[in-house]
């Protein structure tokens, strides 16, 4: 009975917080109906069935690992956009700083030829 309450809050914490998108996700609802029905036979009914439904619904421990391991899987996946995204826009900024260096190495280029000309200009 324990086991099936835990995996019944879970089914409720799940559908409040997938809302509307838990009953899309027919695992999800699959399980949480096989719960429901052997905590129901286990608590009201108290018949052996409800042991049986209890070792069909502990597959659900194997599933709430795997959904685990997903999340962490799909956590690792938005880390990597983010870092592609921060990548890109220092791409997009060394771009423009080396556009700027050649911005400037061309008006140190003008100085340098002013000066050698002022130079030249008083030496005469």
């Amino acid at each position: 009975i324990g086991i099936l309450g835990l995996l019944f809050l879970k089914s409720i914490g799940l559908v409040i917080g997938l809302g509307s998108a838990f009953f899309r996700r027919p695992g999800y609802l699959l399980d949480s109906i096989v719960v429901m029905v052997a905590l129901f036979l286990e608590v009201y009914l108290e018949k052996k069935e409800g042991g049986l439904l209890l070792v069909v619904s502990l597959w659900r421990v194997v599933r709430v690992v795997e959904s685990a391991f997903e999340l962490s899987d799909e956590a690792i996946e938005a880390q990597i956009e983010d870092i592609v995204c921060q990548f890109d826009e220092l791409k997009e900024e060394n771009r423009r700083l080396m556009d700027s260096v050649v911005e400037k190495n061309r008006e140190i280029e003008i100085l340098q030829e002013e000066l050698d000309h002022y130079k030249k200009s008083t030496n005469y």
